[in-house]
């Protein structure tokens, strides 16, 4: 299995597989954290791919009791194990991948931390225990504080996944590209990359609908010019912002006082976790927005930005020297 970037992280995950195998044992839990779209899945199926241990994806909403995490826990490979848990041959422990780990119920946090710290829960019958095959539970999440603290400390690992790097997204853009038989011009793929908020996900899903747009024009080669006409139908401007974006900005160039996040979700009509995981984020990275004790604040960055646009009627005052001469332009006759 191919994978783009991560090359540091790949080589701590290749020294740690290569000493999982000599202990016969299974790999540290991880914990993945950070931007949405910027390869937790596909990072977790390739430990899964390069080590040649089993993967298996849960929702974890389901973990409510014992019942359905024993049900989870009993998918498990329990190959080269006698019937009392003793290992006697070569383990293949399972990669067991929870993603929006952080939706976990308190309770199934509380069953699988103790099952990731000692492979075994207690019976259903008193004095004994359920032994479980060694496996690494690998999370994923945006929201790593809404973890429970023991659950959160079971976890031995922990990856933290940035926005791309442009000659990474680029790569990418032009594996999928080949992929799904697109032919992009380069300068197109660069058009791409800057709309991409350096997310493989959104990268990926624009090279799509371009496919799509380019089968309904009946073109064999995606120019910068089709690109971007691509990205003014989405409503997407160079700089990657949507509607939703302008929209912010705008809110915050015009009431020129910093404003809530309520305010803001009301306005856009985008759901809080949206607005704090995806949305800011981006407009914080670009410099147009800063969030303040008091709310969230437009930058100068971000003035210019919407008064070159035109967005608003309206223009900012700056304070000027005492000792400036204003000047008054002459009109013609």
């Amino acid at each position: 299995m191919e994978l783009i970037g991560h090359d540091n992280t790949k080589k701590q995950l290749h020294l740690a597989i290569t000493a999982a195998k000599s202990r016969n044992s299974s790999l540290p839990h991880m914990l993945f954290s950070g931007t949405a779209g910027c390869g937790k899945t596909s990072l977790a199926r390739y430990i899964s791919a390069y080590a040649g241990y089993p993967f298996l994806s849960v929702t974890p909403n389901d973990m409510i009791d014992r019942k359905a995490a024993i049900k989870i826990l009993n998918k498990l490979d329990h190959t080269n194990y006698d019937e009392m848990g003793n290992g006697i041959g070569v383990l293949t422990p399972t990669i067991l991948f929870f993603d929006e780990v952080h939706n976990m119920p308190k309770k199934g946090q509380e069953i699988f931390g103790i099952a990731m710290e000692e492979y075994e829960i207690a019976a259903s019958v008193i004095n004994k225990k359920t032994w479980i095959p060694y496996f690494t539970l690998v999370g994923a999440t945006t929201l790593p504080g809404k973890l429970t603290k023991p659950f959160r400390e079971r976890f031995k690992m922990f990856i933290t996944f940035q926005p791309y790097a442009n000659d990474e997204l680029a790569e990418i853009i032009n594996y999928h590209a080949k992929r799904l038989k697109v032919n992009v011009m380069p300068e197109g793929v660069i058009e791409i990359v800057n709309r991409s908020r350096g997310i493989p996900r959104t990268a990926v899903g624009f090279v799509e609908r371009l496919r799509d747009i380019m089968l309904a024009i009946k073109v064999d080669v995606a120019t910068p010019y089709i690109v971007n006409r691509m990205f003014e139908v989405l409503k997407i401007d160079s700089e990657g912002c949507t509607e939703t974006e302008l929209r912010i900005l705008k809110t915050l160039f015009e009431n020129n006082i910093p404003v809530g996040l309520e305010n803001l979700s009301i306005i856009t009509e985008v759901d809080h976790e949206t607005l704090k995981s995806y949305v800011e984020p981006f407009l914080i990275r670009k410099g147009l927005m800063l969030v303040s004790g008091k709310g969230r604040i437009i930058t100068q960055k971000g003035i210019d930005y919407i008064e070159d646009k035109s967005l608003t009627t309206q223009r900012k005052k700056k304070d000027i020297p005492t000792n400036y001469e204003r000047k008054t332009m002459v009109a013609q006759s």
